[in-house]
């Protein structure tokens, strides 16, 4: 019974990773999608993506936790939307690494 129960866990824990593998693929496919078009919203995000708003908003904020996108408040058409924009890549560096940079530059 218990080796059932253990083949059972790591039948678990290999989707589990699968579904962790998709994911991060599916963010980076949706980082990708903001980096070509700057200033979608979320709707227009999951259009373009193939996916349900829910779906997107979740990615979306797990990208925003991360770093990699920034979201602005705005007014279109009289509604409150989110619209997503990468992080410029120089704004993810520590200062000493901004610095390090520029001096490879010269």
């Amino acid at each position: 019974m218990f080796k059932r129960i253990g083949l059972h866990m790591q039948s678990i824990q290999k989707a589990t990773l699968v579904r962790t593998a998709k994911a991060e693929d599916d963010e980076w496919d949706l980082y990708e999608k903001i980096s070509e078009a700057p200033s979608l919203n979320v709707y227009e995000l999951a259009k373009r993506m193939g996916w349900s708003t829910g779906k997107t908003r979740g990615a979306v904020k797990r990208l925003e936790e991360e770093g990699l996108i920034k979201i602005e408040k705005s007014i279109r058409n009289g509604r409150a939307v989110d619209l997503v924009t990468a992080t410029p890549w120089q704004d993810m560096l520590t200062p000493e690494e901004r610095d390090e940079f520029k001096r490879m530059e010269i």
